[in-house]
């Protein structure tokens, strides 16, 4: 059916195909409203109308109208595809995708993905910019925010959690979309944190760490890929045949399409690589880049290029039939305006249930990250709030393109019944002396802090990760007024927070979607007890950057406090240790691990290693936990990381009472990628440690022997 309408087209009709363009270029006056904008495309309505996607869409109406007038000038009616950036929710918002990863909840991130799915589709739109699985070891770089941290196990579960969610049970039922992973290699590792920038990666990470997550999500069936901004080994990855053809097409065997981001063929002139559009256009459809974003070098230059056999036209048929066969498989040909719904999204958009769940992840995604007994709070303490979130309903976090921030309560307002003093004030100087006797009067002070909402995210690198401004000088103030204060992080990235740590307690926020205050009132006043966990260091100094805990052993490791040889790898003036590490958070409870044990301490390739170790919550509170499991192989082919996390499981448990959690490992746990991208294992020693975060653990010894 398709192979038959791909040689329908005409070339024209075809390398339309490869475009994608803005909605409003369809439905302006082309001669009066945008021409200039259209002139540098080097556009005129013929190429236009014969694009075939859109890139984004503002409702199902504009939807219904941009559909409809591109069909009345198409000679195949062939629909549009609509593509937009649905990242952490639709309407409905959910936190940012590193406050999500803190859950550890890959359930709770089906659940965020389906229910954005549900709420996009009805305004038409088909396919989500979505999962972000960019590993991130650089807490300066800003779309951290996008991402779920610095594991690539844990991202890629994330991600495959995320692609079945908007995916669903099929891409062509209705409420369902297809998912494009993003962003197509090693974007997390620009260098100095700074958007945009190169990446210098060796193929050993590479494979190891940097690639295993986009391969989650594509196995997951993720129906697309996008290519990333920065370069690697110095070729641009939007033109990068290495990663787009020697990996993706050949060794992972990807059926779906490859997308530029926004304008990233155009881009590589100005990269160095390639010297004008022509060029450029040779380059993308050489190296398997099927659809082009908001640039037109396709459009412009492929036909000539064709003409003149410097491209084959089977080059463009191969990227056709696939962007063909997604229409098919959305049921589009069937339904051009599939979803497009304002009857159904009026029932479905910010209904109950969905800010019920947007709720249900907010209380998961919090991490406490100290506490000395100040929570949870009394219900009946009387509160000071000060800081620039005490009123402020920015909360929902970057890339919440339709959320609305007038529909959700502040901190202040969910405390209304006992605030003795509220301020947005981020300055300890600019209280007056009716703020100084609020204070003295309050039980305890809260200080929502942070980052603004747009200091992260995407071209929001920042080389000070410190808290913004003065802010740290209104806990001195509280502390010396003799009160406790508990400060509530507002942020996108971790934090430099040694300047705060005299603050009886301190909670994670992040940016926790529509429900943001409501969460942060269960959570503080003890309805909810804290589960989160970090996915991401946070570093004591930014001269500690980069810093992770998969890292390689040296051959002069420093071993920690006590160890006083000077010829070890560390500095002078500070620990090489996270101020929190991977994997911590606390809670009101207070669990402890004991007896781990092996099924076996050796095992052959075969034969599957069972881990068991108990778990009794100490605390007064019903909690949940994360049993972490990280494994560490003693020698190898390549110097192998100090640990890895290999499992996890989230357990509840009611207070005083006692379980057992049991992981079950295989020879793949037990493998790795060498430079050349083989997968391989070694007999030998191993190491199981199990505990509540990748610094707090127990462990045991397993041997691995040849058949």
């Amino acid at each position: 059916m398709m192979e038959k309408l791909l040689k329908s087209l005409n070339l024209k009709e075809k390398i339309g195909q490869l475009a994608q363009l803005g909605p409003f270029l369809f439905i302006s006056d082309l001669k009066v409203e945008i021409a200039g904008y259209v002139r540098h495309l080097k556009l005129d309505e013929e190429k236009i109308f014969s694009s075939g996607s859109v890139l984004g869409i503002g409702s199902a109406s504009e939807m219904i109208q941009v559909q409809k007038k591109y069909l009345e000038k198409s000679r195949h009616k062939i629909p549009l595809v609509f593509m937009a950036d649905v990242i952490h929710g639709y309407k409905t918002i959910f936190p940012v995708p590193i406050a999500l990863a803190s859950s550890w909840n890959t359930d709770l991130a089906r659940l965020t993905a389906r229910v954005s799915a549900l709420e996009a589709s009805t305004s038409g739109i088909h396919v989500t910019f979505s999962p972000m699985v960019d590993l991130a070891r650089d807490p300066r770089w800003g779309r951290v925010v996008e991402g779920f941290g610095e594991d690539p196990y844990l991202s890629g579960q994330f991600a495959a959690a995320m692609v079945k969610g908007y995916q669903n049970d099929g891409i062509g039922k209705p409420g369902n979309i297809a998912a494009c992973v993003k962003h197509f290699a090693g974007y997390g590792a620009s260098e100095a944190g700074r958007d945009y920038n190169a990446v210098d990666l060796s193929r050993l990470q590479l494979f190891q760490f940097y690639l295993p997550s986009y391969r989650k999500a594509i196995e997951a069936g993720a129906r697309l890929v996008m290519t990333a901004f920065n370069t690697l080994d110095g070729v641009p990855c939007t033109v990068n045949t290495f990663l787009l053809r020697d990996i993706l097409r050949t060794k992972w065997n990807f059926q779906g399409i490859t997308i530029s981001d926004y304008d990233s063929l155009q881009q590589t002139i100005t990269h160095g690589y390639c010297e004008n559009q022509s060029e450029a256009a040779t380059a993308g459809i050489e190296s398997g880049l099927d659809i082009e974003m908001a640039s037109t070098n396709y459009l412009t230059q492929l036909e000539k290029l064709v003409a003149d056999k410097v491209v084959p036209e089977a080059l463009i048929d191969e990227a056709v039939l696939r962007i063909l066969e997604l229409k098919r498989d959305l049921g589009l040909f069937e339904d051009p305006y599939k979803g497009a719904d304002d009857e159904i999204a009026e029932k479905v958009v910010l209904s109950e249930a969905h800010l019920e769940s947007s709720y249900r992840a907010a209380l998961e995604s919090a991490v406490l990250l100290t506490n000395n007994g100040i929570l949870p709070l009394d219900n009946q303490a009387k509160l000071a709030i000060i800081g620039p979130y005490a009123t402020s309903k920015n909360t929902i976090g970057p890339w919440s393109w339709h959320g609305r921030r007038d529909l959700h309560e502040s901190i202040a307002e969910v405390f209304a019944g006992q605030t003795v003093y509220v301020s947005d004030l981020d300055d300890a100087a600019k209280l007056d002396d009716e703020a100084i006797k609020a204070i003295r009067e309050a039980d305890v002070v809260l200080l929502p802090l942070g980052e603004r909402e747009h200091d992260s995210g995407e071209a929001h690198s920042r080389s000070d990760i410190t808290l913004p401004g003065k802010q740290a000088s209104l806990v001195h103030l509280v502390k010396e007024l003799g009160k406790p204060c508990v400060v509530l992080l507002h942020n996108g990235r971790p934090l430099i927070l040694e300047n705060i740590l005299e603050a009886d307690a301190i909670v994670e926020c992040w940016f926790l979607g529509s429900q943001h205050a409501k969460a942060i009132r269960s959570l503080l006043t003890g309805e909810a007890n804290p589960s989160g966990k970090l996915t991401i260091s946070f570093p004591k100094s930014q001269g500690q950057i980069p810093l992770y805990y998969n890292h390689f052993n040296t051959g002069r490791p420093f071993l920690g406090e006590g160890d006083d040889n000077e010829y070890v790898s560390k500095y002078i003036d500070i620990d090489n240790f996270p101020r929190f590490p991977f994997g911590y958070g606390l809670s009101y409870s207070r669990f402890v691990f004991s007896d781990l044990s092996l099924s076996a301490k050796t095992i052959k390739p075969g034969e599957e290693l069972l881990v068991t170790v108990d778990i009794r919550n100490l605390g007064p509170y019903p909690g949940m936990e994360v049993v972490q499991l990280y494994l560490r192989d003693m020698y190898a082919q390549v110097v192998r990381p100090v640990r890895e996390l290999k499992r996890w499981q989230k357990v509840f448990l009611e207070n005083q009472a006692k379980g057992s959690v049991t992981f079950t490992l295989t020879l793949d746990d037990l493998t790795y990628m060498l430079p050349d991208g083989t997968k391989v294992y070694d007999p030998g020693e191993y190491v199981v440690m199990v505990g509540n975060s990748s610094t707090n653990l127990i462990e045991d010894r397993f041997s691995l022997v040849k058949e």
